[in-house]
């Protein structure tokens, strides 16, 4: 399987022409530091740095991509440190017969019902006008995005399919098959045998599985947008989604918006926590944005979740412009409840070259009726400077006090860097 897979993504990427070839790419270096109190009341500091590089080199019809990561902790030693994690790395031709693209490698696959990363092929396919079909299948990236491919091939696999239909006008209709195994983690726990005594016994539950079909439509008309989704769970035979929602702009300053959700559990089949008894539950929300004045727009936002025996329901209200937000959440479930205040502000300087923004919050909650409340407060404060259109400089710093941490200090640095360059004359 591994040599088949290697010889189609050398293929694919043959098929690329030596001239006019073009060669992007972003660097991002990133810092993230925090220093908290432990359990004991002991600060502890810690500083993790990261080096995500992203390659694209090719045409416009063939070209090969790839999405790395480096990661350590300069202040504790990790077991697994320094990480490497390769996100994606794969071949992509376009326009085949003016009807066909591939990508072969590692690459993510967002289609329907499916998401996820695999390492193996995508084909879509546009037959006629109005119908897309996309076909796609390989084994699963392993969580840790190690470069071990088709790592147990017979237990770690996904194939699918999409079908999407634009023959009426102003809607689309997605059709959706996912089939996915992972392995699980094989462990001993003790068990009676059969003569009631206590021994430890392997247990494996095999491959976990995920399996569903998937129909959306999305429908535009004016000043009104409508979608409809209705997923099905072939493992358990069930319902697993279905969702109506809307949004209407009622007048050039009122619009409207409306959702309604019914939900299982998102269980693999074989997995351990199939055992444990879970329901569903359905979410009802209602929207409202209204333009006060031309830079003020109020927002209002209420959830009701229904459960078997118990609801929760949220509700926002807030105000909003270009450059700052205010927002008050209230939050009241069967595991407590929380009030929440959040202020943030943004205002771009020199012509954009700097943006600072600060950020505020608050909020106050309980987790069981018989509890006192508690409180948290945050503070974010930060900037982003691009002295350069290929060069960008963001830090972020955060400070939090509640009963469990004393004081919890953030802060984040990141520099991007872009670049693109031609190779070769072309014709």
């Amino acid at each position: 399987m591994k040599q088949w897979y290697y010889l189609l993504l050398f293929a694919v990427f043959l098929g690329a022409p030596l001239h006019a070839q073009t060669i992007n790419g972003r660097f991002v270096t990133s810092a993230y530091g925090w220093e908290r109190q432990d359990v004991e009341g002991n600060a502890t500091s810690h500083l993790r740095a990261y080096e995500n590089v992203q390659l694209n080199f090719g045409t416009s019809d063939f070209s090969f991509h790839t999405n790395l990561q480096g990661s350590t902790d300069f202040s504790s030693e990790m077991h697994d440190d320094p990480r490497l994690r390769l996100f994606n790395a794969y071949a992509r031709a376009k326009n085949l017969f003016s009807m066909i693209d591939v990508k072969v490698g590692r690459h993510a696959v967002f289609a329907g019902v499916n998401y996820g990363t695999i390492d193996g092929a995508t084909v879509q396919a546009r037959p006629t006008d109005g119908v897309e079909v996309m076909l796609y299948g390989g084994g699963l990236t392993p969580p840790t995005r190690s470069m071990d491919f088709f790592n147990n091939m017979n237990e770690n696999w996904q194939i699918g399919a999409q079908v999407l239909l634009f023959l009426v006008q102003n809607t689309r209709i997605g059709l959706s098959y996912m089939n996915r195994h992972r392995e699980s983690t094989p462990f001993y726990a003790w068990r009676p045998d059969a003569q009631m005594d206590m021994i430890p016994t392997l247990i494996d539950y095999g491959s976990r599985a995920n399996q569903y079909g998937s129909l959306n439509i999305a429908h535009s008309a004016g000043r009104m947008w409508l979608y409809g989704r209705y997923d099905y769970d072939f493992n358990y035979e069930r319902t697993s989604r279905a969702e109506l929602a809307a949004t209407w702009q009622a007048t050039p300053e009122l619009g409207l918006s409306m959702n309604v959700a019914h939900r299982e559990p998102v269980l693999a089949w074989n997995s351990y926590f199939a055992l444990l008894e879970a329901s569903a539950n359905q979410e009802v929300s209602v929207g409202v944005d209204y333009r006060l004045h031309p830079r003020v727009t109020l927002l209002g936002r209420f959830s009701s979740v229904m459960y078997d025996d118990e609801n929760a329901f949220r509700a926002s209200l807030g105000a909003a412009n270009k450059y700052a937000s205010v927002m008050y959440t209230k939050d009241v479930s069967y595991d407590g409840e929380l009030d929440g205040f959040n202020l943030q502000f943004t205002y771009p300087l020199m012509q954009g070259m700097l943006t600072p923004h600060i950020g505020a919050m608050f909020s106050s909650y309980a987790l069981a009726e018989n509890l006192d409340k508690a409180s948290t407060w945050v503070g974010v404060a930060g900037a982003s400077v691009r002295p350069l259109k290929t060069l960008s400089i963001d830090v972020q710093g955060q400070y939090m006090t509640n009963k469990i941490y004393q004081s919890d200090i953030r802060a984040f640095a990141r520099v991007n860097y872009w670049f693109a360059s031609t190779l070769g004359g072309g014709d």
